[in-house]
């Protein structure tokens, strides 16, 4: 419904977008991942319906990055109720279109990263009204329950960005070197006491059978937690070294070799493989659990500079709240990039909503034209010189 909208006002959002140079840039990436994909599409003579769907992909980020920049370079008001129709929405779509997966973690599958999003946005308002302790909480509660339900990534994420954004909250203007030295130093902290705290928890069965037998597996695997929990990431790139920067099409044919080659990436980590991998990872073409190696080896080496230059404009955009010392625009960037990385590098692309990719480069796009003095009305996310931080 959406796309639909955002379709019938195309050459107005479109217009809106195009006034500023990031965005401008974006949208040639955009279309050369599209031609690189239709270029695709006919090289491997794909089914209609494989190319539908890829070729859909970078028109939805690209709606959703051109509507986002429209809603948001109007009063607050209006930007603050595209948001919240957003995480609604959200919610809906996760209501009404459940995943394959959501009958078996609701949380992880559906609602969690929705949740997450909304209170970060509404902690940053708290924070920008100068009410620290409710923002503490707020995140701090929403952390812990995807640390219960076993949603690790989400609560990293939300637990890396809540320290982030609280450690620079209210500091003012200042030496920037000195918030991102103590930034780093949280950084670190926060991941000697993730790795040891959830390890001890993990382990000794506090949180589940299922997290316990989980650490014990991928703890156990070459290279460590990160690599147990995702070993595809390294096995992904003996199928893409072997492969022409072209692309193999949607869910592409893989012969015996690179499957074979892949298989035995994964014991070489210590992976015990068994019958399921092979159907687990070829059933339907070919499944790297990774949106960055997917979309490469689906349709291309040419797709990436539009999938990875909205996290650069993102992470652009976080360092430069923090060297504002703002702590709203800080929290909520920093739980961007960090959800846009992740989600890129360890998941598949259902994860990875067009939309949120879209509006989280919109608001980076604005933000740092805010910081420039270039944009003359307010903003989500961007502070304004001599009022409140609005978010």
């Amino acid at each position: 419904m959406g796309d639909a909208i955002l379709l019938a006002v195309a050459p107005v959002v479109l217009s809106a977008a195009w006034r500023w140079k990031h965005a401008r840039t974006w949208l040639w990436f955009l279309a050369l991942w599209w031609l690189a994909t239709a270029f695709t599409e006919l090289v491997t003579h794909d089914t209609v319906r494989h190319a539908v769907y890829a070729l859909c992909r970078p028109l939805t980020v690209a709606l959703s990055f051109c509507g986002a920049l429209w809603a948001l370079q109007h009063r607050t008001a209006v930007a603050r109720a595209y948001i919240v129709t957003l995480v609604a929405g959200s919610m809906v779509a996760a209501s009404l279109y459940p995943s394959a997966n959501m009958r078996v973690d609701p949380w992880k599958y559906g609602y969690g990263p929705v949740v997450s999003l909304g209170v970060i946005l509404l902690s940053a308002v708290l924070l920008s009204r100068g009410r620290r302790l409710a923002a503490t909480l707020l995140l701090a509660a929403v952390a812990l329950v995807s640390l219960v339900l076993g949603f690790r990534s989400e609560f990293i994420i939300t637990a890396l960005a809540a320290s982030v954004g609280l450690l620079t909250a209210g500091r003012g203007p200042g030496r920037a070197w000195r918030r991102y030295l103590l930034t780093g130093g949280a950084l670190c902290a926060l991941t000697a006491v993730v790795y040891i705290g959830y390890g001890h928890l993990a382990s000794d069965g506090e949180l589940g059978p299922q997290q316990q037998m989980r650490w014990e597996r991928q703890s156990r695997v070459e290279g460590g937690l990160l690599i147990g929990a995702r070993p595809e990431i390294i096995a992904s790139a003996t199928v893409i070294a072997g492969w022409s920067p072209v692309g193999r099409g949607v869910s592409p044919r893989v012969d015996m070799e690179t499957r074979t080659a892949f298989l035995q990436h994964l014991h070489g980590l210590g992976i015990k493989l068994h019958e399921g991998f092979d159907y687990y990872y070829f059933n339907r073409g070919l499944y790297l659990h990774s949106v960055l190696f997917q979309l490469w080896a689906e349709a291309g080496i040419l797709v990436l500079p539009g999938l990875l230059f909205p996290m650069l404009v993102v992470l652009w955009a976080l360092l430069a709240a923090i060297r504002a010392g703002s702590g709203p625009g800080t929290l909520a960037f920093c739980f961007l990039f960090s959800h846009l990385a992740w989600d890129t590098l360890f998941s598949p692309w259902p994860r990875l909503h067009a939309v949120y990719l879209g509006t989280a480069a919109a608001a980076a796009v604005l933000y740092l034209a805010r910081q420039r003095g270039s944009v003359p009305v307010p903003t989500p996310l961007v502070s304004t010189p001599g009022k409140k931080e609005l978010s």
